[in-house]
């Protein structure tokens, strides 16, 4: 790795690493749920996807996980009290997941903390440098959601 390369990539593991810090500690404080990251961000989903679209597979699209994974979290957060599951009226076979008071609670925190966390790390970017941070953020995204990594050198001698 050249020196921009190790910079960058400390940079990028260090934000990350920041970040998932914090939103630990948002649920560690606010949260009588005890509930994860992961459940955290299954919550987030929940509130997206909205009914008729709050399925076990649209929830599992959207997180990027298996089917299975999401039944079991959703389970686990509908015995924590933050969601509920409902057969669809218009099809017995679907269900459909909802928030609870205490679940909406939960992601109204997570926003909160999200929309504070981006305005106090622009509060102090000119426009220009704004322009140019999300020019270069929505690269990375591109790049990060084609998910293009090259082999590591194990999987290269194998």
């Amino acid at each position: 790795m050249d020196a921009f390369e190790q910079t960058f990539n400390d940079f990028l593991v260090n934000v990350f690493n920041s970040i998932l810090k914090s939103e630990e500690s948002l649920v560690r404080r606010s949260s009588a749920a005890d509930i994860s990251i992961s459940e955290l961000h299954l919550l987030d989903a929940v509130e997206r996807c909205r009914p008729p679209r709050n399925t076990i597979s649209n929830l599992a699209a959207a997180l990027d996980i298996t089917n299975p994974s999401v039944t079991v979290a959703v389970n686990k957060l509908v015995k924590k009290g933050c969601l509920t599951k409902e057969r669809s009226g218009r099809d017995g076979r679907s269900v459909q997941i909802t928030l609870t008071p205490v679940g909406r609670e939960i992601n109204s925190l997570h926003q909160e903390f999200h929309l504070r966390m981006v305005h106090s790390a622009a509060s102090h970017l000119s426009k220009e440098e704004k322009s140019a941070l999300l020019s270069g953020i929505r690269k990375l995204s591109i790049y990060f959601n084609d998910a293009h990594f090259p082999p590591l050198q194990e999987e290269t001698e194998q």
